[in-house]
């Protein structure tokens, strides 16, 4: 508490004082104006930012590249003038009380900016003043480039040690974040996520209803096109000030903001198609007749060996590509929208709308359809059950700003997102649509229905969908009544709701799944809302002509709820579905709830504006600790040091623009799950003497000393300009450890309590290298070549489980020594086709007695290029192409084939290799034979944008004018058998197998872009 009381005296002798000398600070302010143009054309250059060094007083240029600032105090002052794309520029200025100074600035084209302005937890710095790397993604340039639709894509491959895991490739889907492994064994790994100053909801929660694994993500609320960039605090070192829950790194994004000037629109209208070019394997069935009896049946080589059956024929036909069987088509994708942004000095506004719709690759087959229409008696079918997977959104957006005096801004932030998904029946599921023909058979004796469990016409006829509505709000504001103090707070709402909805008609969908048949209705409901408070007050002042002092004090609010209503309904009169006709009928509520508060203090000294040395302490006080430790403190210590600038003055270091070194030391934390420090009782409905009576039962028995999950971080590396600003390199090395792990510890019958409770016994490890480089390779008048490579590598291990047995799940183990979720299954030890004849038998495969440790669940290892060309300053030509290694995948696809079905070309055709006979042969025991290594290549991007010459424009009133032609998804190429080694069906990080899932179709769109 003390920390709180330190904090709020603080806050209130600043406020007084500020308020106290606020009329006479005005007679002793003065304002500042100026210009800032183009050095090689002398035009002017519009958005660019100039700040007084120090302070957050700063103003964007108009169209004309004019700004004025107001509210500066008397004194001398160096301003910064900078622009996305252009080198910054440095004066200095005396101002007087009353009177107004005129600044110009002439700023020069650069191809990579070293130095950045980036957002932290304290405000604005930058880069120079940070011991830790923060990443910072242009996104508005990005899309700009090569357009993008969605998250998903705007982050993978972009930055070194962030990793987008894929789950699979339905219209909707997401993929879960990454950034420097893995911490956790118990929560989640995701990072946190502000938009505008406010934490949001991002996540990707379990479908309440089935569909077979993967699940859409939130983080896709966010569209692209409002985005004016982005910034990702890698790990603790960096993320201290963010508390508890930032362990896992924390990803900022601004929104565009209003320029001043007349007001400008723009439209933009993005149409395209998508296709599934996958080359998926065919089914197999070799007929025969059987020994003794010559009854048909199937007949597998290696039972023709043993004498078992005579192999007759061998028949093959593939599902997935035959024209009347085959679920797959050719999907849908558009995309609009239009943003406006001006207004003056005093009042600016940007306001954006879109509108998203997209088609997925799936339809009914026309031999269901005709099956449907025949069994149902009906001409027409309903269009959700053709076309069982669609995407529907509205974006709508309005950013404010206004100057409501000299010293006082305000920014509102108003986003609203309407989004619908239609779900289809996928992966691991009876009613899997993609499992429903590759699990088929050939056998000709089935042509009347060739499909494996539920045939597709059953498994379209259920309709699943999630919908959200969401509403995010901030209010963020700045003041600054002394040149040396700046006060900032954010407040703000993220405010979703959304359902899944599960929708199937009495005597349609499956036959073999329980009640569905008979009907089903379900609607769960839940609302998310996350409210954030975000205080803060910096105090900068020069110490000495060479020593300056910044201290800052800052305390945040957050509180996250979610409330639920589950109802389901099963057995329904024909053609009524709604909820109270259902004769079964089942419903619960659900609330979860954390609160968080945060206080903490940063001072940072900076020497010559080159050495900066920054110490820090966060504490926090959280719901969900246990009553023994009700707070938390995560101290923080960072250096920066610019060692060269131009070539330290040496001529044989001409060619070195600037050498940063920087190392940092933090600590963040996760939080335990809300009710896991608790003991509490559930409501059950229990039978006495023959009726039922409400009941409770001991739900969670608690632990009173639960800490939060506790990561400490070391990093250091260094960042190196050259060539004046042709390219720069980042080099990083980290080593994270986290300790109190939370862990599922197993309690003993005889306490005849609940069979587990969380504690904090373990101990997980990451440690990792991280490197990016940005370069102009040539640079002439009419063609540049631009190259940005990011590589990193980490090792991840579980250290200690405070002497519990390793954590076993479905094909995964936690396991001291290795990596968290690491992939195990008894495996294939050896196989010989020791008769010489062709065909490998029981008895010539050989299968580990236990599982055995297969590798990472997730890549240890990637590398990315994107390489760009620019003729003339129109056409552009753009690329992506990435590398993940050091994982492996279990082909589920090709075991199910193989060993439950025994449809695949291994285990019937004797002309397959002999590797693969002897997979096929020991997936019946040794289900590990099929682990494979799933590194891979995928080019992931290729774009082609033209920007329309201006004398062809004005004619017809538009200012701007692009095309830009993007193809996603164009190859892969790895050693792994199946068809995309990067899925996970289940979309977590435990129980990571890879199962009739849709890959990521190939996808061309076109987009035109008018400026007005």
């Amino acid at each position: 508490m003390r920390t709180c009381s330190l904090f709020a005296a603080i806050v209130t002798g600043v406020v007084a004082v500020s308020g106290a000398g606020a009329q006479a600070a005005t007679s002793r302010q003065g304002a500042i104006t100026g210009r800032v143009t183009d050095q090689s054309t002398g035009l002017p250059v519009p958005s660019a930012a100039v700040v007084v060094t120090g302070s957050t007083i700063g103003a964007l240029t108009n169209d004309s590249g004019v700004f004025t600032m107001r509210a500066v105090p008397a004194g001398t002052h160096q301003l910064r003038a900078s622009r996305v794309g252009y080198g910054p520029a440095v004066r200095t200025v005396a101002v007087t009380g009353g009177q107004s100074v005129t600044a110009d600035f002439i700023i020069n084209h650069v191809p990579f900016v070293l130095e950045e302005v980036v957002t932290t937890a304290t405000g604005e710095q930058r880069t120079r003043e940070l011991g830790n790397t923060v990443a910072k993604l242009d996104a508005a340039k990005l899309v700009e480039a090569a357009p993008i639709s969605n998250m998903q894509d705007l982050l993978n491959s972009r930055v070194a040690g962030v990793t987008l895991i894929q789950q699979n490739g339905n219209v909707g889907f997401g993929s879960r974040v990454r950034i420097r492994g893995l911490s956790s064994a118990s929560l989640s790994n995701d990072p946190l996520v502000y938009v505008d100053g406010i934490k949001v909801e991002t996540g990707s929660p379990d479908l309440t209803v089935f569909s077979g694994g993967g699940k859409p993500s939130f983080l896709n609320d966010i569209d692209p096109d409002e985005i004016e960039s982005m910034e990702i605090v890698k790990g603790p070192s960096a993320a201290t000030l963010y508390g508890t829950q930032a362990a896992n790194g924390v990803i900022r994004i601004t929104t565009k903001r209003a320029k001043p000037g007349r007001t400008q629109w723009m439209a933009f209208d993005e149409e395209g198609y998508s296709k599934d070019v996958t080359d998926y394997p065919g089914q197999y069935y070799s007929q025969g007749t059987a020994t003794g009896t010559g009854a048909t049946r199937q007949c597998l080589p290696w039972q023709q060996v043993a004498g078992q059956c005579t192999i007759t024929q061998l028949f093959s036909r593939n599902l997935l590509r035959d024209a009347n069987t085959t679920p797959l088509t050719s999907g849908y994708h558009g995309d609009r929208g239009i943003q406006i942004n001006g207004g003056s000095e005093q009042i600016r506004y940007f306001i954006s709308g879109g509108l998203d719709h997209e088609g997925g690759i799936l339809q009914m087959p026309k031999m269901e359809q005709d099956f449907l229409r025949q069994e149902r008696g009906v001409t027409v079918l309903p269009g959700e059950q053709l076309n069982p997977n669609e995407l529907k959104r509205i974006n709508l957006r309005s950013n404010l700003s206004a100057l409501l005096s000299n010293n006082v801004d305000l920014t509102l932030s108003s986003g609203y997102v309407n989004s619908e998904i239609r779900i289809p029946q996928t992966g691991d599921n009876t009613q899997g649509i993609l499992g429903a023909a590759l699990f088929g058979s050939a056998n000709p004796a089935k042509a009347a229905n060739p499909w494996g469990f539920a045939r597709p016409a059953e498994g379209f006829s259920e309709s699943i969908y999630r919908r959200d509505s969401r509403f995010t709000n901030s209010l963020q504001t700045n003041w600054h009544p002394w040149s040396f103090i700046t006060a900032r707070g954010t407040v703000g709402l993220d405010y979703l709701r959304y359902s899944d909805e599960a929708n199937n008609t009495s005597g349609q969908g499956c036959k073999i799944c329980g009640l569905n048949r008979q009907g089903l209705r379900t609607i769960n409901d839940y609302t998310s809302a996350k409210y954030t408070v975000d205080l803060g007050t910096t105090l900068t002042r020069q110490l000495t002509s060479r020593i300056e002092s910044k201290t800052s004090v800052g305390a945040q609010y957050i509180r996250d709820r979610l409330d639920g209503t589950l109802n389901t309904a099963n057995v329904f009169p024909p053609g009524i579905t709604r909820i109270d006709a259902g004769a079964i009928k089942t419903s619960g509520e659900r609330t979860i709830e954390t609160n968080t508060l945060g206080q903490y203090v940063e001072q940072q000294f900076g020497l010559d504006q080159r050495l900066y040395v920054t110490g820090a302490l966060r504490y926090d006080q959280n719901s969900a600790f246990g009553k023994q430790n009700r707070s938390a403190r995560y101290p923080k210590v960072s250096a920066s040091w610019v060692a060269l600038e131009n070539g330290g003055g040496m001529r044989y270091l001409r060619w070195l623009d600037e050498l940063r070194l920087r190392s940092a030391f933090g600590v963040s934390g996760q939080q335990p799950g809300p009710v896991d420090a608790l003991r509490y009782l559930s409501p059950i409905t229990s039978s006495v003497l023959g009726g039922d009576q409400p009941a409770v039962t001991l739900a969670g028995l608690g632990n009173e000393a639960l800490k939060p999950e506790r990561s400490q971080e070391f990093e250091t590396g260094f960042d190196a300009g050259f060539v004046h600003s042709r390219a720069n390199v980042q080099v990083t090395y980290y080593n994270k450890r986290t300790t109190d792990a939370l862990i599922q510890r197993v309690l003993p019958g005889s306490l005849g309590a609940t069979v587990s409770r969380i504690e904090n016994v373990g101990v997980v490890t990451n440690t990792g290298v991280e490197v990016s480089f940005n370069g102009r390779l040539i640079d002439l008048s009419n063609a540049a070549f631009d190259l940005n490579v990011e590589v990193s590598r980490n090792k991840n291990k579980l250290v200690d489980l405070g002497g519990l047995p390793p954590i076993t799940g479905f094909g995964y183990q936690n396991r001291v020594g290795y990596p968290l979720f690491g992939l195990w299954w008894p495996r294939m030890t050896s196989y010989s086709d020791a008769n010489k004849n062709g065909i490998i038998e029981p008895s010539e495969v050989q299968v580990s007695a236990d599982p055995q440790f297969g590798g990472s669940s997730v890549p240890t290892r990637t590398l990315s290029f994107t390489p760009t060309i620019t003729l003339y300053k129109r056409l552009t030509f753009s690329s992506l192409l990435d590398r993940r290694a050091g994982f492996v995948n279990l082909n589920a696809n090709e075991w199910f084939q193989c060993v439950p079905t025994q449809n695949c070309r291994a285990i019937n055709d004797p002309s397959a290799s002999l590797e693969d006979q002897a997979k096929a042969i020991a997936g019946g025991t040794g289900l590990g034979a099929y682990l494979e290594d799933a590194s891979f290549w995928k080019l992931r991007e290729l774009s082609m944008s033209y920007a329309i010459p201006e004398q062809y424009l004005g004619r017809a009133g538009v200012r701007s004018a692009s095309l830009r032609l993007t193809a996603r998804n164009l190859g892969i190429w790895s050693n792994f058998k199946s068809w995309d080694p990067e899925i996970a069906t289940q979309g977590n990080d435990a129980a990571v197998y890879n199962f009739v899932q849709l890959t990521p179709p190939r996808i061309w769109t076109l987009r035109m872009t008018l400026g007005f």
